[in-house]
């Protein structure tokens, strides 16, 4: 790893453990790195991108300077921590020396992370591998689809000037309706030292890391007890429904030795109407700003209940303040955030919930407004004539609300009305906060804001999981304790909790399954990507084809007449159709080209294999334009 990048991340973490010291919270050790982590990314990352909106551009000695100031700022919290740490660290030295039976022994957190930082290391090592002559392979779904869009808005950031950020893969669109800050992280450790590609795994990686530590942590402080901790990370990282009955079906047709070359995933399953991801392969590996807002999430609920019990001032501002700041982070998770510290708030009856409050909403609307989809007209939720959440025509299996989510969560739902049933299953206040997570599975199974398919409300119900895998975890370790039918009866419900989600993480960690590793740039590819980077203006207009994969804007960050449809339209660009077509009509040659040209202020055009799917005229553009790069299948003319 480059030097600066490790510098970069290093600071990351003791910015935010010296913020954590300014909350006045009293923390130990482990949990300060972890959450320190986690909120040093968000202020690193901040910090960072105003320094670069404010000169124009995202430049090495720019990096530095955010990172002074992020310590400078972190300085006013390590003036008290730098008398406290030693203590914190010689106190989780002495309680690791203590039997692994004491409650206060952190071994179970190391052990606990240890796989998962294989695990995590393992698939994101497998996200982009060298392909023949320069070219890349991508070694997995996500990297091969989603990680794409992630490239290119964080190469927008990296080596397009987009200050203030507007979406690059629709031209017009002045805003990013999108929650960018990890993928502006990215373009930092890109501009820190690494390569696009490597920006985007780093990034990933360091949150990832973060992640199940804060997860075990926050199960550990909200019910004491540390078999919640792991119950909850298992139930979370390994949810699934019901789709491992699928397995056995598949088992019966090919025999036992599918396991070693599973034929599906099963948690998805559009067919079968099971939409309901795991939460490691279908959301924090793809999905990338859940990495940020699953953790922030869990981190404000704890400082929430922490403000509530001490009355502490400065930390009903502090948890107010990191809230306001999530939207362009993870929206979801935001949203969730705030309406659950604003409920509490009414709940309580205590003015120093205005502390949160305030700051929570003054600086969240700013960026929520920025980012909100194009599109967020409220669309009431009737597939009663077809398969719940999906167009009719996506499955054949009609499922009403309830057959829907038995398909999709199985016991976990119930499991987690049980531990709020079951009395002193969990504690007081920890009971009574719980009860208005279930809004946020009920109002969006009726009710759909953000645009493009249905199923993209299930973006709110990931959250629901993540929070009742702590209720789900607590009924399980108190039904184990009851004796040995306990036992049995808890290992049976969490094998129908996990076992799917096992399943698509030992797909996800094969490296060789189906069709992986899948090209996803040839060497001409990303020569031409890179080509455009270091010789174009950054404000260049380029006419691409518009599938998911092509190099240039994903390498470059350049603003594109038009890019794959699927993202834009989930973005609320409605009229990607007629944007598409317009770009065939340029591509072509056809008749208007020369006024389309000028109206959409097209700089270059991209002649290479997805350009010659989509029908361009080669010999219209080799007479209408100037070759400026050649190399192998591609050709990029600057426009006369």
């Amino acid at each position: 790893m480059k030097l600066w990048v490790a510098l970069l991340l290093a600071d990351c973490v003791l910015v935010g453990i010296g913020l954590t010291y300014l909350t006045g919270l009293k923390l130990r050790i482990e949990e300060r790195v972890a959450y320190g982590a986690v909120i040093g990314f968000m202020a690193v990352t901040l910090v960072g991108y105003a320094a670069a909106w404010a000169v124009g551009r995202l430049t090495g000695p720019v990096i530095v300077a955010a990172a002074l100031v992020a310590t400078a700022i972190s300085a006013t919290g390590w003036w008290t921590g730098i008398r406290q740490i030693g203590a914190e660290c010689r106190d989780f030295r002495r309680r690791l020396m203590r039997p692994i039976s004491r409650p206060e022994n952190p071994a179970p957190l190391l052990i606990l992370t240890a796989p998962a930082w294989a695990i995590t290391t393992w698939i994101l090592n497998q996200a982009y591998l060298p392909g023949g002559s320069g070219g890349v392979l991508a070694g997995h779904l996500s990297s091969w689809t989603d990680w794409q869009a992630h490239l290119t808005y964080a190469s927008s950031f990296a080596h397009a000037e987009n200050f203030p950020p507007e979406l690059p893969t629709a031209f017009g669109v002045d805003r990013l309706p999108y929650h960018f800050g990890i993928d502006f992280f990215a373009a930092m450790l890109d501009r820190a030292g690494l390569s696009a590609f490597g920006g985007l795994e780093v990034s990933s990686g360091y949150l990832a890391f973060a992640f199940v530590p804060v997860l075990y942590l926050v199960g550990v402080r909200l019910f004491s007890s540390r078999a919640v901790g792991v119950t909850a990370v298992l139930v979370f990282t390994l949810f699934g429904g019901l789709g491992w009955l699928r397995f056995f079906g598949d088992v019966a047709d090919g025999g036992w030795s599918i396991i070693w070359d599973l034929p599906t995933d099963y948690t998805r399953h559009h067919a079968g109407n099971i939409l309901m991801e795991n939460a490691v392969t279908g959301n924090l590996f793809p999905q990338r700003p859940t990495l940020a807002g699953f953790s922030l999430l869990l981190i404000v609920v704890v400082l929430m209940r922490e403000a509530h019990k001490s009355g502490s001032r400065r930390l009903f501002a502090a948890v107010g303040v990191i809230v306001g700041l999530m939207p362009i982070f993870h929206v979801y998770s935001f949203g969730m955030a705030l309406g659950l510290g604003l409920i509490w708030a009414v709940l309580a009856h205590r003015w120093k919930w205005l502390l949160f409050a305030l700051p929570a909403l003054a600086f969240s609307l700013p960026a929520a407004l920025w980012i909100k989809p194009l599109n967020t007209e409220i669309v009431w939720e009737t597939w009663v004539d077809g398969p719940w959440m999906q167009p009719p025509s996506y499955s054949v299996d009609h499922d009403n609300p309830f057959e829907f989510w038995w398909r999709n969560a199985g016991v976990f739902l119930l499991l987690m009305l049980a531990a709020q049933l079951w009395w002193r299953t969990m504690p007081r206040v920890v009971l009574w906060g719980s009860i208005p997570v279930w809004l946020w599975l009920i109002v969006p199974n009726f009710v759909r804001v953000a645009p493009s398919h249905p199923w993209n409300n299930t973006h709110w119900f990931v959250p629901v999981i993540l929070l009742g895998s702590l209720l789900v975890a607590a009924v399980l370790v108190r039904l184990a304790s009851i004796g040995w039918l306990g036992i049995v009866a808890a290992v049976a419900l969490f094998f129908t909790l996990t076992f799917a989600g096992a399943l698509d993480i030992w797909k996800a960690v094969d490296p060789e399954v189906n069709v992986w590793p899948h090209p996803i740039a040839s060497g001409d590819g990303v020569a031409a990507g890179e080509w455009v980077r270091d010789n174009t203006p950054p404000d260049s207009v380029f006419l691409i084809g518009f599938e998911h994969t092509h190099p240039v804007p994903a390498l470059s960050g350049r603003q594109t007449v038009v890019g794959f449809g699927g993202w834009i339209n989930d973005l609320g660009v409605t009229d990607w159709h007629s944007r598409q077509h317009t770009a065939r009509t340029m591509l072509g040659g056809l008749e208007g080209t020369e006024n389309l040209l000028d109206d959409y202020g097209v700089d270059y055009v991209v002649v290479g294999p997805i350009e010659r799917r989509v029908g361009v005229s080669e010999q219209f553009w080799a007479a209408r334009g100037t070759p400026v790069f050649a190399q192998g299948s591609y050709t990029v003319y600057e426009v006369n």
